[in-house]
């Protein structure tokens, strides 16, 4: 039975490149042979992430449930398209064969290594009050993420030893090669998997990280939230992601907003929505009206006759704008108020307003 990919990697079938790419670092760095991990589980998320990371096998795979390769090595599709040119079995995987992927890493390059070492990029939530988001605040979070070692500072090695060439890849962090295929005589390069391509190996392990340079823990950092920001936005914190691999590029921190409701605001984009009720005689009469903005107070003046539903702008009392000058406005809607119950005297009033 064909292996399930999407499973493998964690994912749904609608995931796009992005989340592809991490959730496969987030397990590769979690399942490294080096870092503790199981070889096979490590094979087996790197053979998902190559076929759901190529859009072509990817939807040979969502199609078929296998990749045109593997089902070559099953026989499961008849004949060879490149039989003509005598390279038979040269696509067999199986065999150690030169499979097309090569052909294609090798003439448009592979994976960039610093781009793999990479360290991931964390995602949280952070809930704020109305007020905070409309004005802006600083807040302490604090998040549990792979931090540099505090022994070797993230080199790998103990303190004292060296730190030498790889002697796999000569410092290179490629091994290159060269295989026959239909189009000639082609070079191909790999990350070397003895230093995972940095180049470089510790003389001797850090005995706190085993070599890794990376060591669990948790952090409390300083976000600034920016005035104006809304629900559902998010703002990057460059560098506060995990720390990568033996000292390599550190990931950001993404921090989605939640912002609670108000009870007495209602935002669309950076204006505030209100409704104030008034009397019927106030309505007919008018009056001088005190509201409440997110500043304070103001006064609005209603004429006489105000119908129900008629809406006053108060302008710069919205939201400020994010990461410009400016605000938005303020809407108050005036609903005028019908009472349900009339004393005998009220009612002969009325008639008598009617009358008139």
């Amino acid at each position: 039975m064909p292996k399930n990919y999407y499973d493998i990697l964690g994912i749904s079938k609608t995931a796009n490149a992005d989340e592809i790419k991490r959730a496969y670092r987030k397990l590769a760095s979690e399942h490294h042979p080096d870092r503790g991990g199981h070889s096979d589980k490590f094979k087996e998320i790197n053979e998902a992430y190559q076929v759901l990371s190529d859009s072509a096998k990817r939807s040979q795979y969502d199609q078929y449930g296998q990749t045109f390769e593997q089902a070559q090595r099953q026989g499961g599709f008849s004949g060879n398209p490149f039989g003509g040119f005598g390279f038979e079995g040269s696509f067999n995987g199986a065999s150690g064969g030169f499979g097309f992927e090569d052909i294609l890493s090798s003439m448009f390059g592979g994976e960039d290594t610093q781009a793999r070492n990479r360290g991931i990029d964390l995602e949280m939530p952070l809930r704020v009050t109305f007020k905070e988001a409309v004005f802006g605040v600083e807040k302490d979070i604090t998040i549990e993420k792979k931090n540099p070692c505090p022994k070797c500072s993230g080199s790998g090695a103990e303190p004292g030893s060296k730190i030498n060439t790889c002697p796999k890849c000569h410092g290179q962090g490629q091994i290159k090669t060269q295989r026959r295929t239909i189009f000639g005589t082609v070079a191909t390069s790999s990350t070397c998997d003895r230093c995972e391509g940095t180049g470089k190996v510790p003389e001797k392990p850090c005995s706190e990280c085993k070599g890794i340079g990376l060591k669990r823990g948790r952090k409390t950092i300083k976000v600034s939230i920016p005035a104006g920001i809304d629900n559902g936005q998010r703002i990057r914190v460059k560098g506060e992601g995990e720390q990568g691999y033996r000292g390599s590029a550190v990931g950001d921190l993404y921090i989605q907003i939640e912002v609670l409701e108000s009870k007495d605001f209602l935002r669309k984009g950076f204006d505030l929505y209100k409704e104030e009720r008034i009397s019927f005689p106030q309505a007919a009469l008018g009056m001088t009206l005190e509201t409440a903005t997110i500043d304070g107070t103001v006064k609005i003046k209603i004429p006489a006759g105000t119908q129900s539903g008629k809406v006053f702008r108060i302008s710069d009392t919205g939201v400020p704008y994010l990461n410009r000058s400016g605000r938005g406005d303020m809407y108050v809607t005036i609903l005028v108020h019908t009472p349900e119950k009339l004393t005998k005297k009220q009612k002969e009033l009325l008639k008598q307003f009617e009358e008139e």
